[in-house]
């Protein structure tokens, strides 16, 4: 009897143990695969020129001239009058002077893009791709396509793993790390980085 109470006991004890090591487990699951799925999220199907016709996943581009037609990269392609970004054209893109940047940018003479979209106010002058999907102008620095308020283009840089910083703050996947030192700021590896005082994981303070 005695026993049996005890079996109870250390079982009642247990579950609740149990129940917040499969909670932790399932949210460091979910933590990376969603690293590795925003490292990986650019992948496109592609275009094919057949019989003087251009195609893009299966379904025939009727605005496309097919002599001229040049498959570029991150899904963008273009002729000798259009642009193209998933089989769908870009309104206000110019083609002679359109080149992709990486990471899903490109630019042309007059305007950047991102995915295809214009990106509002940016200046193709100076518009480049950095890397894990930061870029930036003489002005302004861009993650995913969307300008990171009060990050300061001329010291700004990326480090790794979607780490990067300026000359005083530090950043992941474009958003502010809170707290985080810029200037003894280092990556370490699979998301983890530490400053001077703290140790971060995926941009948060551990």
């Amino acid at each position: 009897m005695k026993r049996a109470i005890i079996i109870l006991i250390f079982t009642a004890l247990l579950c609740p143990a149990v129940a917040v090591a499969q909670s932790r487990h399932s949210d460091n699951r979910d933590n990376t695969e969603r690293y590795d799925r925003e490292r990986h999220h650019h992948h496109r199907p592609s275009y094919i020129v057949s019989n003087n016709s251009v195609y893009y996943d299966g379904r025939q581009l009727d605005e496309a001239v097919a002599s001229s037609f040049t498959i570029l990269r991150d899904g963008y392609a273009k002729d000798a009058f259009n642009v193209y970004y998933c089989g769908q054209k870009i309104q206000s893109a110019v083609s002679y002077s359109f080149k992709v940047l990486g990471y899903g940018y490109a630019k042309d003479a007059f305007n950047a893009y991102y995915d295809g979209v214009k990106i509002d106010g940016a200046v193709a002058s100076s518009f480049n791709s950095l890397s894990d999907w930061y870029a930036k102008d003489a002005f302004n620095v861009y993650f995913d396509g969307s300008q990171i308020n009060g990050a300061i283009s001329s010291s700004f840089k990326v480090l790794k793993d979607g780490y990067a910083k300026d000359a005083f703050n530090v950043y992941f996947d474009g958003a502010k790390v809170n707290g985080a030192i810029s200037s003894s700021f280092k990556v370490l590896k699979d998301g983890y980085a530490k400053d001077t005082w703290n140790t971060y994981y995926l941009g948060r303070k551990i």
